[in-house]
């Protein structure tokens, strides 16, 4: 049974915290930013649509929360420099960031010898140097603020091979490295940096729900994860996880929250009957009979 997020929030965890979320309009950015809100954080919502941005920042101080929206192009090093500054003159300092932007919608991408230019060069400007512009304004204005943590979002596409969208992948596992050095020079600063491995999340994106509702592609997708594709709220608790208190000795991790599909621990095999407990029946496991 997926429990809803509401049974877990925990709510002053994150209090006295200022949060950046980049891309966080809409999708699993909104996820993150609502549960940061509601575990007690100030937020600050970027994008690039004005009109999602003021009715994310409503929706938040709805629920009680210090919300700012900052009309954000990640691709954009100014704009994302002008977005850090905005938080801390808005609420004093800066002591968290999630990097989330990414391209989703209609990127084109492919196998390597199948991409144009073009579309390499706009993948890696907002997947790879959005996540570079926001961490160098970033931490430097959390290290000012005495130190916190950072959680870049990354991808089951980067730490496996796929048949396609391969700059994506690349722009992922790079994130993951980063992840690495980031973790091992800014714990200077008190700075902890982490990142989460997300598999396929029903955020209404239209190509994944497309795949989810085909009735051949999305058995084998619900195989490969465990019988399911994530919710964003699931994914939401992970980050909050990180950003909080409770994650205060944990630097450097790169935490799957994909339910066992980069292990592909669910792979079509029939169940044995384990310690007179019989094999349970799944979708999964009717796909190995």
């Amino acid at each position: 049974m997926i429990q809803s997020d509401s049974e877990y929030i925990c709510p002053d965890r994150l209090r006295n915290h200022v949060i950046l979320v980049t891309g966080s309009t809409a999708g699993l950015g909104a996820a993150m930013a609502e549960r940061f809100a509601r575990e007690g954080a100030k937020v600050v919502i970027t994008g690039r649509s004005a009109e999602r941005g003021r009715d994310m920042q409503h929706k938040l101080e709805g629920l009680g929360a210090d919300a700012l929206f900052v009309a954000m192009d990640v691709a954009k090093e100014d704009q994302v420099e002008a977005a850090v500054g905005a938080a801390v003159e808005r609420f004093g300092k800066l002591t968290g960031l999630v990097n989330n932007a990414a391209w989703i919608q209609d990127r084109n991408d492919g196998p390597l010898t199948e991409i144009s230019a073009e579309t390499w060069r706009k993948l890696i400007s907002v997947d790879l140097d959005g996540v570079f512009y926001a961490s160098k304004y970033g931490l430097k204005a959390i290290a000012r603020a005495g130190g916190g943590a950072v959680v870049n979002m990354s991808s089951t596409g980067g730490i496996r091979g796929q048949v396609s969208s391969h700059c994506y992948g690349a722009c992922k596992g790079a994130i993951q490295s980063l992840t690495l050095q980031m973790a091992t020079y800014y714990s200077r600063y008190n700075i902890r940096t982490n990142c989460l491995i997300v598999g396929p999340v029903d955020t209404g994106e239209g190509r994944l729900r497309a795949i989810v509702d085909d009735p051949v592609k999305g058995r084998k997708l619900r195989h490969q994860y465990m019988g399911r594709v994530g919710q964003p709220h699931e994914v939401a608790a992970a980050a909050a996880f990180l950003m909080s208190p409770d994650a205060s000795f944990i630097n450097g991790c790169l935490l799957p929250v994909e339910n066992g599909g980069t292990i592909r621990s669910h792979t079509a095999h029939g169940a044995i009957d384990m310690a007179n407990v019989g094999p349970p029946t799944n979708d999964w496991v009717a796909l190995a009979e």
